[in-house]
């Protein structure tokens, strides 16, 4: 594995269905991963909603996640809506997106395995959040397993305790990232800095 690597972060087209899926199936178990057929559905409906990190260099890591700029390295996917809290509804029906949704939903965090411990997922959640910012939305809302709300709080998010979710048969925890808008304070610049993605130890 090299030492460094040059990256990009861009939206997603059909042709990257193929990689998006050999990541998020390197990344949940059967039970917890999107299907085939809805992550399709969902590259479909709202392509902007999916953030790509791409590695750009010439990379022999075997992982069969190869796009046409590179190899993915991970995604981050989820509609905007209205609707203030996740629900599973949301996870296979893509029609419920609201371009003009003030809440951001993230329905994954996935970065292949190949690549994780290198801050792959939090260099894309910062991005996720500016661009919802930019956006104008109230904030970004998500489910995750109890060990990783710690990991989620670094990133501003607050815990808002157990999830009425039963993806997977798991218990989830919703956590919420509200944004500053209209005289608010504004969110500490130093926490939508995009950090270095670092290199393997």
């Amino acid at each position: 594995m090299r030492e460094s690597m040059h990256m990009l972060i861009r939206h997603a087209t059909m042709e990257d269905l193929d990689a998006i899926e050999a990541v998020e199936a390197a990344c949940f178990p059967p039970a917890e991963a999107a299907s085939n057929e809805s992550l399709t559905a969902r590259v479909a409906a709202y392509p902007d909603h999916f953030w790509l990190l791409v590695n750009t260099d010439d990379d022999d890591t075997p992982f069969p996640s190869r796009v046409e700029d590179g190899t993915l390295v991970g995604f981050v996917d989820g509609m905007a809506t209205n609707e203030p809290n996740l629900a599973d509804a949301m996870y296979d029906d893509a029609d419920m997106h609201d371009e003009h949704g003030v809440w951001q939903m993230i329905f994954g965090v996935d970065v292949a395995p190949v690549y994780q411990h290198r801050g792959c997922a939090s260099y894309l959640l910062r991005q996720v959040i500016l661009d919802a910012a930019k956006a104008g939305r109230k904030g970004l809302v998500l489910t995750c397993k109890e060990r990783l709300v710690g990991f989620y709080a670094r990133l501003g998010f607050v815990d808002e305790g157990l999830s009425d979710s039963t993806h997977g048969n798991v218990v989830w925890h919703q956590m919420r990232l509200a944004l500053a808008h209209d005289g608010e304070a504004d969110h500490d610049a130093k926490t939508l800095e995009f950090p270095q993605v670092e290199p393997a130890v």
